[in-house]
C-alpha cells in the first residue's frame, strides 16, 4: 500500500534526526550499539527457555518492543533465530520506529513506515544516490541488508530518480555532509545533483 509523500518524508527527517544526533557515519550501522546509544534494552528470544520463547514467536516471528515500566527501560525483544541475520537487524530497526513514534498498534500504516523507517536506516536513499549505488549485491554486502530489504532500498531509489533525477532534498543536506564530509564531492562542485 502506498501512503502519501510527505509521510515517507517524515521517516526519512527521522532517521536523519537520529544519525545527526548519535554521530554515525559508516555502514553496515550496529544496531546494536544504536540500541544501547538510545537507551534501548535488546533482548535474544534465545534467552528464554523453549516454553517463554515460543510465546515471543506466537506475539512476532520477529521482533516487538515494550515500553519502559518503572523498573524496567522500554525493551526490544528479537527473534535471533530466524534464518538471517539480516532480517534480525531489519526488525531491530523496524522497532526502533515503533519506539520512536510511540506506536501502540500494529497498524498496516505504522507498520509500512516502520518498513519504511528501517531500510531508510540501513541504507539511506540520498546516500545511495549520492554514491551511484544501483544494485542489491552492493547495498546487501556494504549494507547488511537481506536481498529483500535491499530490492526495496533500490527500488526507492529508482522510483525518487525517475521523479527527481539525481536531486537531493534540502532536508537531506545534513545527512549527506555527515556521511561524505570529504570523499563525496560537493554540492557546489556538481551539477549533476542539486537540492530540491
Amino acid at each position: 500500500m502506498y501512503w502519501m509523500g510527505s509521510d515517507y518524508d517524515r521517516m526519512a527527517k527521522l532517521v536523519i534526526d537520529i544519525f545527526l544526533d548519535y554521530g554515525i557515519k559508516s555502514f553496515p550501522i550496529d544496531e546494536k550499539d544504536i540500541c544501547r546509544k538510545m537507551g534501548l534494552k535488546l533482548v535474544p528470544y534465545s534467552a528464554y527457555p523453549d516454553e517463554r520463547r515460543q510465546l515471543l514467536v506466537k506475539k512476532s516471528e520477529d521482533a516487538f518492543f515494550v515500553p519502559a515500566t518503572r523498573h524496567t527501560p522500554v525493551t526490544i525483544f528479537y527473534n535471533d533465530r530466524v534464518d538471517s541475520y539480516e532480517r534480525q537487524r531489519y526488525s531491530i530497526f523496524h522497532e526502533i520506529k515503533h519506539y520512536v513514534n510511540n506506536d501502540t498498534d500494529d497498524d498496516p500504516y505504522s507498520d509500512d513506515m516502520a518498513d519504511y523507517f528501517a531500510r531508510y536506516f540501513m541504507a539511506p536513499t540520498p546516500y545511495l544516490i549520492q554514491m551511484g549505488i544501483d544494485d542489491e549485491l552492493t547495498i546487501i554486502s556494504n549494507h547488511g541488508m537481506s536481498m529483500t530489504a535491499a530490492w526495496y532500498a533500490l527500488k526507492n531509489v529508482r522510483n525518487r530518480k525517475a521523479k527527481y533525477g539525481t536531486s537531493i532534498f534540502e532536508y537531506e543536506k545534513p545527512l549527506i555532509d555527515l556521511l561524505c564530509p570529504d570523499d563525496c564531492f560537493s554540492f557546489e562542485e556538481s551539477d549533476d545533483y542539486m537540492i530540491v
